[in-house]
């Protein structure tokens, strides 16, 4: 019956009904607009990236000179038992020959074999014992290290400290000291203004001071010097009295100060040439040759001649090195290994700290066994001294087509993921719309795409290489680029380099038209960008639109669900009405 449908569930299907009618009337199309409006902000958001990662790589494609992606170089070796070689771009082409004759070696002192229970006779007390390391700068010139150690009083049993502790105790020291300047204790004020030259590793830093107080003056070194990357500096307070410390934290650099205009330098008792941590210039070990015994020795961190220890001195009265046999002063005696006491000394004689060897003919001799100075961009390591029935080791220094051919192969990769995205988003399939069908954006970008692949590159002579083709690279406006003739490409690239180069890196070339036209589609103010914000736009008014509709929907099948019930009330009284009038007749 007709008044079934004023039942609950009967009002309840009409209302859904009417909101399923005013959903598909108003909101469907909303919707469906949004999607789309989403769709393509994500779809140029893939354009941007693969724009992104094209251009990036025609970036360096069509860079030129000694920055050009064309000119890798491979370097080999004939033995790499004996030398292995690397080049980099700037190396020139070539063949060189090469004989190991002696390898590098770091120098190394040992003190004598000490029984490592007895008692030191030197170092009786407990305080700090200074000595001095000098060694080769790598340069012709020295480093100075002075170091100290302190033996603390828990370092004593009954009074006495034993060898082994005192070699542990200065390894110690050595291994963690760094370049350390401390002024005299001054108080009062300073009539100097100047400045003076802290070289710190052969970088120059002008430090300006003006007169007035020591604490003043101190306060702004230390301002300044605290700028500074690997140093740092502190003012010592002790009641009226001032000190300026400055600390090299980076133990692989050395301290020099110097060119001072006034007199600060002076007053302030400080007097630093090439001042290095310890810790960077050598490494020590304590050791046991055999039980019972321990040993101690010094290590140059730096092979070859240049870089050896020049001398280890204890400082005034102290006895840190005197302790253990190692106060040598600059005298280079040789290491002695005896059945009693050892005799300290150096281990290796100054004529075998250098590598050795012969190059093209000529005897020549380098501190390191990794030789960068002989060949312009390229890197020798010296691996094992040869005999003299081996082998000439021969070197070769080349154009790396292997490399240029996968840089041609990235380009080809990249330009494809742009290209092939465009084309399946610009197509329609059976009945589906290409999202980018009649896009104005992405039919530019496919435009440029192909008339770049596929034209001949202005400035370059057609009896040369001035396209793709000619490569062995084919263009299709359904697949992109394709490398068809491969053995092309490679002789291209193995007999015609500065060709195969132009054809990117030219005015005109690839690279640099590619790079010019799509660039411009990125950044902040680029074509992509400006086109998302107006679909972003656009997404935010559509769904206001909808919240708007949705609500007006709601709205109004609340009040037709009113309307349905207001009926179902009059209804029931009808009915109530009618039993009521049949029962009383």
């Amino acid at each position: 019956m007709a008044y079934d449908l004023l039942t609950t569930s009967g009002i309840n299907s009409l209302v859904s009904n009417f909101i399923t009618s005013e959903s598909s009337k108003r909101l469907t199309p909303l919707n469906t607009r949004k999607t789309r409006y989403q769709d393509l902000d994500s779809a140029y958001t893939s354009i941007s990236t693969k724009i992104s990662s094209f251009t990036s790589l025609l970036s360096s494609l069509k860079e030129t000179g000694t920055s050009s992606a064309f000119i890798n170089k491979a370097a080999a070796s004939s033995n790499t038992n004996f030398v292995n070689v690397t080049a980099d771009s700037t190396a020139i082409s070539g063949s060189q020959s090469l004989r190991v004759t002696q390898l590098a070696k770091s120098d190394l002192v040992l003190s004598p074999d000490l029984t490592s229970s007895d008692i030191s006779t030197d170092i009786t007390a407990a305080g700090t014992h200074t000595f001095v390391i000098t060694s080769g700068d790598g340069e012709g010139g020295t480093f100075t290290s002075s170091v100290s150690v302190t033996f603390d009083a828990a370092d004593f049993t009954n009074g006495t400290i034993t060898n082994k502790k005192v070699m542990e105790k200065i390894q110690s020291a050595v291994n963690s000291d760094k370049a350390v300047v401390t002024s005299s204790s001054l108080t009062g004020s300073s009539a100097s203004s100047g400045s003076f030259t802290l070289d710190l590793n052969g970088t120059a830093t002008t430090i300006s001071y003006t007169a007035g107080t020591y604490s003043d003056i101190f306060d702004s070194i230390v301002t300044q010097i605290n700028t500074l990357s690997g140093i740092t500096a502190e003012k010592v307070t002790d009641g009226a009295n001032y000190q300026l410390k400055i600390t090299v934290t980076d133990s692989s650099k050395y301290i020099t100060l110097s060119g001072d205009t006034s007199n600060l330098l002076t007053e302030m008792g400080v007097s630093v040439t090439k001042e290095k941590g310890a810790s960077g210039l050598v490494s020590a070990s304590t050791f046991s040759p055999v039980t019972l015994q321990s040993q101690f020795s010094l290590t140059a961190k730096q092979s070859g001649y240049d870089n050896r220890i020049l001398s280890l001195t204890d400082s005034g009265t102290d006895k840190a090195l005197t302790s253990i046999g190692l106060n040598l002063g600059a005298t280079r005696q040789s290491f002695v290994q005896n059945a009693g006491l050892d005799t300290p000394g150096y281990v290796n004689a100054v004529t075998s700290l250098n590598s050795k060897f012969e190059f093209n003919g000529l005897n020549l001799e380098r501190n390191s066994n990794v030789i960068t100075d002989l060949l312009t961009g390229v890197a020798i390591n010296l691996k094992s001294v040869m005999q003299t029935t081996d082998a000439t080791v021969n070197l070769t220094v080349e154009s790396d087509t292997s490399k240029v051919k996968e840089k041609v192969e990235s380009f080809v990769t990249k330009f494809n993921e742009l290209y092939t995205y465009l084309k399946e988003k610009t197509v329609s399939t059976g009945t589906k719309r290409g999202l980018l069908l009649g896009d104005s954006t992405a039919d530019s970008v496919l435009s440029i795409l192909r008339t770049v692949a596929s034209s001949s590159i202005t400035g370059i002579s057609s009896t040369e290489i001035n396209t793709l083709s000619k490569l062995g690279i084919t263009f299709t406006t359904s697949g992109g680029l394709t490398i068809s003739d491969s053995a092309r490409l490679e002789s291209s690239i193995k007999d015609n380099l500065s060709q195969v180069e132009a054809v990117f890196n030219s005015t005109s070339g690839i690279a640099n038209v590619l790079y010019d036209r799509l660039n411009p589609y990125l950044g902040t103010d680029g074509y992509l960008t400006k086109s998302q914000a107006n679909f972003s736009s656009s997404i935010q008014s559509l769904a206001d639109s909808i919240t708007s509709q949705q609500t007006r929907i709601d709205k109004n099948a609340e009040l037709l669900r009113n309307q349905y019930l207001k009926l179902q009330s009059q209804l029931a009284t009808l009915l109530s009405n009618q039993n009521y009038f049949m029962t009383s007749s």
